[in-house]
């Protein structure tokens, strides 16, 4: 099927590469003697996206024989295909001189990183042998394939794995195009969507204790009416029958009610995916029940233009990995490609500064791009602010950073590059408001603790410091322990401080300099907060009493920190019905988008009702499935 032959393109295209290189230069293996590669099996470490990677490489007879990944952290829904893949065209190549898994690019630089270093102890010159498999580089395809559908899906996240099987159930011949090499984008690291009058609602006797109404006069009360509150409407009041709807074709849910101890007294909507562990197998059921009814995957295959003739959507240019140009006449489109989090250029553009986002690395704005390329208007966009986090470079809950649980825990002290506070730091107990306080403060700010907090965490974690919440960054990842003794935490600092990224000072004047912030305020700063702790009350942002804690006159430690987005969201221009629409509200005929390309419901920040992503994601990709499909049939 085509969707087995793109997911492995890499391999060959990897193969035909080593085997045209033997015809043209007698044979890899020869010319990797003559570069005096040893036998062994040589064992390398290096830093993956999550954490460190070790991959063990074997060489014989002047070959590469197994490349294996022993170890690594890396978020398997994301990374599933480079782990294998990759090592797997190496081999075949006899190189690192591949192509890595389009969504998991650091993953796959740091496997090549790790054989080449395997190639130098080993006596070779990776350099050399990427030249040959170089010189018998594949040629793109030249081939263009023509294709038609009533409905072509672009993006196989939560938004187009909905649409698509909502237009195939409603009858549509329906064809799924998916940029990376694995379905279910953003939305397999997300913890899950909210809904209202679901049926595990009912069972866990919440349903009818709110409405929809409730909820949207909370939300445009929190976004100060600066939204589309009838596109809100429109999806919030059909996101139980998708929570249901998903349950029958195969998708678990665990009802959760709320997940973050800031909003126990709030709208019990959350649905979490019962399973944590394997959120890409939900993806995997839905995606073998569309394909078992004829439906048509086709991975690492982006659309890369839409046409429409007098306002209506008239087919879709792909283009796969391996060159192939696909031209697919179709009556109408939806768009679910993720909004623009992985575009780092245009994320600095919007926000005023580098941030870091939780991304697939697929989602680089194309649905805004290519809707705006045919007339649509330019949409709302908004960053999706969620968490704060250190300059580890272990992405925030999907590793373990040491380091990060000074910015996480609600007695360290929270201050801006001017030395003052800003928040009250039991503020991240909810981690939308806790970093939009920290993006309006600019790329960084710093959280600081004493040396006695350190000294007592490591003996008796959290607790010792009257720490009795943890806090939750998502469903069943605290980010630290209450109980346990945190043993490695002093260490884990220290080594920030060699590496730039954490600051030490034996009083407030050397911490002051070190971190180049005025000496001055900052002492003003520390000195006013140690009044506070001693009279028990938080006179500017009332922090609850019991996380007051001094920091008293000895060695002081600051952690660089700075705020997460789970993504830059919007860019296409909807109606509150869905549909693509041009400036002055135009219809474009046949085009509709969902999920996180589309910001229209917001004002400027992600609001506190837990999973409103995935159900604008998962019930709006329904309801454009539904319309697509009705459109297509008239």
């Amino acid at each position: 099927m085509k969707r087995k032959l793109a997911r492995n393109s890499a391999l060959v295209m990897a193969c035909a590469m080593a085997l045209a290189g033997c015809a043209a230069d007698s044979s890899s293996a020869a010319s990797a003697e003559t570069g005096g590669m040893k036998d062994g099996t040589y064992t390398e470490t290096v830093q993956g996206r999550n954490a460190d990677i070790t991959v063990e490489t074997s060489i014989e007879n002047g070959k590469i024989v197994k490349v294996e990944v022993t170890k690594q952290e890396e978020t398997k829904e994301v990374a599933g295909a480079a782990l294998t893949d990759v090592p797997a065209a190496i081999v075949a190549a006899n190189s690192v001189n591949v192509d890595g898994v389009t969504g998991a690019t650091v993953t796959s630089d740091a496997i090549k990183l790790a054989v080449s270093n395997a190639i130098k102890e080993a006596g070779g010159d990776p350099d050399a042998m990427a030249a040959e498999t170089s010189a018998a580089e594949k040629t793109a395809s030249a081939e263009t394939v023509k294709l038609d559908a009533d409905v072509v899906v672009v993006g196989a996240g939560a938004t187009g794995m909905s649409a698509a099987l909502t237009a195939q159930q409603a009858g549509a011949k329906v064809i799924l195009l998916e940029k990376a090499a694995s379905i279910g984008g953003v939305s397999i690291i997300a913890g899950g969507p909210m809904g209202i009058d679901s049926r595990d609602q009912q069972e866990a006797g919440v349903a009818r204790t709110f409405t929809v109404n409730d909820v949207l006069d909370y939300w445009q009360s929190y976004n100060a009416w600066m939204d589309d509150g009838q596109l809100f409407y429109n999806i919030a009041s059909r996101s139980g029958e998708t929570i249901d709807w998903l349950e029958d074709n195969g998708m678990e849910f665990t009802f959760m009610g709320t997940e973050q101890a800031a909003h126990a007294d709030g709208f019990p909507t959350y649905h979490i995916y019962a399973d944590q562990d394997d959120k890409l197998g939900y993806y995997e059921t839905l995606e073998k029940k569309f394909e078992d009814a004829g439906g048509q995957l086709y991975l690492e295959t982006p659309a890369t233009e839409l046409h429409a003739e007098g306002d209506k959507i008239t087919g879709v240019t792909a283009v796969s990995k391996d060159g192939t140009t696909y031209e697919i006449s179709c009556d109408a489109v939806v768009l679910g490609t993720g909004g623009f989090g992985a575009n780092a250029e245009v994320v600095e553009e919007k926000v005023g500064f580098p941030l870091e986002t939780f991304t697939t690395g697929t989602q680089t704005g194309d649905g805004a791009a290519m809707s705006q390329a045919i007339g649509a208007g330019v949409g709302k966009t908004i960053q999706q602010f969620h968490g704060v986090t250190s300059y580890s470079g272990i992405q925030t809950g999907q590793g373990k950073d040491e380091i990060a649980k000074a910015i996480y825990l609600p007695t360290s002290v929270w201050v801006n590059r001017r030395g003052s506070r800003f928040c009250p730091e039991d503020l991240n107990y909810d981690t939308a408001l806790s970093s939009n306080a920290a993006a309006t403060q600019g790329e960084y700010f710093f959280s600081i603790m004493s040396e006695d907090m350190v000294d007592s965490a490591a003996a008796g974690g959290a607790k010792a410091l009257g720490v009795d919440t943890p806090v939750a960054y998502e469903p069943t990842i605290p980010m630290f322990s209450i109980e346990e003794p945190w043993t490695e935490f002093k260490a884990a600092l220290e080594d920030g401080v060699e590496k730039g990224i954490v600051f030490k000072g034996a009083n407030v004047q050397e911490l002051a300099e070190n971190m180049g912030v005025d000496p001055d305020t900052l002492a003003a700063t520390l000195e006013q907060y140690d009044e506070y702790c001693a009279e028990g009350k938080d006179e500017v942002y009332s922090k609850d009493s019991k996380y007051l804690k001094a920091l008293g006159d000895g060695t002081l430690y600051a952690v660089k920190a700075r705020p997460v987005s789970l993504g830059g969201i919007g860019g296409v221009l909807v109606n509150s019905n869905l549909q693509v629409i041009k400036e002055d509200g135009t219809v474009i005929g046949g085009l509709y988008a969902a999920g996180n390309d589309v910001a229209e419901i917001y004002n400027n920040s992600y609001p506190l009702v837990e999973g409103v992503t995935m159900m604008t994601a998962l019930t709006g990709g329904r309801i454009c499935g539904e319309e697509a499909a009705a459109y297509a049939a008239k």
